[in-house]
């Protein structure tokens, strides 16, 4: 019977190590300073936030029209590796207040045609430059999502709203 027993924990240990070492995370993060929140699902995540064009973290959402911006996320793992590449995609919308469609790109990173090695894949960043026909004074929404092509379940999702000014 303790022999039964041992054999049942063991299994249990197993099947537990297992579950949590499969290389999958799930979560959310939130950036309290600009607003940004993200979910990933399949992806590991380290850290993700807004930054300027100097890749300067953003203390708050207040952008200044003309200026460009990045939403950069660090930390992550868990591609699909074919061939030894990884096929990264990036989604980026831009809404007006209405929810009226400034930007859509399906996948930013489309021209990423042969791939990328799994450490260049450990941080991705997807930019936008602020203009017209933005309007100072005005709230976008801007939603990102990378995604892994090999498995298009793996995603980090983030949302942001944008406050233009001068």
């Amino acid at each position: 019977m303790k022999q039964k027993m041992n054999w049942i924990l063991l299994a249990a240990t197993c099947f537990t190590l297992h579950s949590c070492s499969g290389g999958f995370s799930k979560g959310v993060k939130k950036d309290l300073t600009t607003g940004l929140s993200a979910s990933y699902n399949g992806f590991a995540l380290e850290d993700i936030y807004l930054t300027d064009a100097k890749e300067t973290k953003l203390s708050d959402n207040k952008i200044s029209l003309g200026t460009p911006l990045a939403i950069v996320a660090t930390g992550v793992e868990n591609f699909v590796e074919r061939e030894g590449k990884v096929f990264p995609g990036c989604t980026i919308v831009l809404t007006d207040k209405a929810g009226k469609e400034v930007i859509n790109l399906p996948d930013a990173f489309a021209e990423m045609t042969a791939g990328t090695t799994l450490a260049e894949s450990n941080v991705l960043q997807a930019s936008l430059n602020t203009g017209s026909p933005m309007v100072v004074g005005e709230t976008y929404h801007l939603k990102v999502r990378f995604f892994d092509k090999n498995k298009k379940e793996s995603e980090i999702v983030s949302n942001v709203d944008l406050l233009m000014k001068e």
